[in-house]
């Protein structure tokens, strides 16, 4: 199997672009500089593309993962409905990341092919030259789009599914599939193949998806060996990790918001009780709450609108958006989502029906009867409640001297 090396200078030398509204990146065959456009004469521009991919299988091998683990009984399948990579970690999705990747090289056309809808998460950063697109058959519109690509002059293309996030030098890859003169070169790592291609737009668009992804790998096929970070985002714990890798410091992407001291991230609107403690490195996504007394620990994320209650530990967890957490808990190496929790140590996944422990804090639905289906209620039992209110004295705060206990 041919293994990569670094691409010859007398042919190739090392590009960089710097981002610019105005700019859209190419090479030129015979230079090897980057161009804007404005001075081709006598050059040959080539246009470069991405094509990423969010859809069933991805959504798929998670789950798949998830129903491998124990399970108390009565608890749903899943810990999450839509595919990891569009859950949010540590601020951003692993697919939002990805687009910032692709749009740093300011590439001509981005395109985000969804199997639905509903998988597409929220995006900090609007990016442009990014088109989404919703499709059944994601193979075919995979096609569709290398052909809207030749149209339009792009000649080659990266092709990601989003459940592998991956760091490298996407210039230095394509410089390598330039030189090999193949339809597509895939990429590994020391754990085998990733999900990412460089593709000849021309080429590929009368072979089969799979055929030319698939055949990508074969022993004539030469493979770009990655030795930079790579998350392959199969299962849940990979969102844990994702996260503590981000914390460390050992991947390029980092948590988004402000560091306000070192190794610990706020993002915007959250609150911090004056007596809660937040040890280095963790993270407290947007409009989340820890309340007092409560302790964030050992590289833990508490993602965004989350709540920490008073008194409760969190220490080498997850908490995923939209969660609470009731008072003086412990919370050890889980990552918890809504009422869903997984404890990563014992590989159980367990829903916890009491609100008071744990409970999502998003607006949920809730049956309100008919009138005609609604009990009618004995005026006598109307006078009873009546008197009872009337009798109990409305609770003061609790206080402690001339301050409260708990002080918000």
């Amino acid at each position: 199997m041919p293994v990569h090396q670094e691409p010859l200078p007398s042919l190739w030398q090392r590009v960089r672009c710097e981002p610019d509204s105005q700019q859209q990146f190419c090479f030129t065959t015979k230079t090897g500089v980057c161009n804007n456009g404005n001075d081709r004469k006598g050059m040959k521009s080539v246009g470069l593309g991405a094509v990423v991919v969010v859809g069933a299988r991805n959504q798929g091998s998670s789950q798949d993962c998830v129903q491998s683990l124990a399970r108390a009984e009565g608890s749903p399948a899943s810990l999450l409905e839509e595919p990891l990579e569009c859950v949010e970690v540590a601020g951003r999705s692993a697919l939002e990341r990805i687009l910032q990747r692709f749009a740093a090289l300011n590439l001509e056309a981005i395109s985000v092919l969804v199997e639905s809808e509903a998988f597409l998460p929220r995006f900090r950063n609007d990016y442009r030259n990014v088109r989404f697109r919703v499709a059944s058959d994601l193979a075919a519109a995979i096609r569709q789009e290398f052909s809207a690509y030749c149209q339009q002059g792009i000649e080659h293309a990266f092709v990601n599914w989003a459940s592998s996030y991956i760091e490298t030098d996407l210039l230095d890859l394509f410089s390598f599939h330039r030189e090999a003169r193949q339809p597509a070169t895939p990429t590994f790592d020391q754990q085998g193949p990733l999900a990412l291609w460089v593709v000849d737009c021309a080429k590929a668009q009368d072979l089969p998806t799979d055929k030319l992804l698939r055949g990508a790998g074969a022993n004539t096929a030469s493979e770009y060996f990655i030795r930079e970070y790579v998350n392959r985002l199969d299962h849940p714990r990979d969102l844990r990790q994702y996260a503590s890798d981000m914390l460390r410091g050992r991947c390029r992407t980092g948590p988004h918001g402000r560091e306000v001291r070192p190794g610990v991230w706020l993002d915007e609107g959250a609150e911090i009780h004056r007596r809660a403690r937040l040890v280095a490195p963790a993270y407290i996504g947007c409009d989340s709450k820890v309340r007092a007394d409560a302790l964030i620990t050992r590289f833990s994320n508490i993602e965004r609108a989350c709540c920490v209650d008073c008194g409760t530990v969190v220490e080498d967890s997850s908490v995923l958006e939209n969660t609470s957490i009731g008072i003086w808990l412990d919370l050890c190496h889980a990552v918890v989502s809504g009422n869903m929790l997984l404890n990563l140590e014992r590989q159980v996944l367990i829903e916890i029906l009491d609100p008071r422990v744990l409970r999502p804090t998003g607006a949920t639905r809730k049956f309100v009867p008919k009138t005609s289906e609604r009990p009618e209620i004995r005026p006598e039992v109307l006078e009873q409640v009546s008197n009872l209110q009337e009798q109990r004295p409305m609770a003061d705060a609790w206080q402690f001297g001339n301050n409260n206990l708990i002080q918000e």
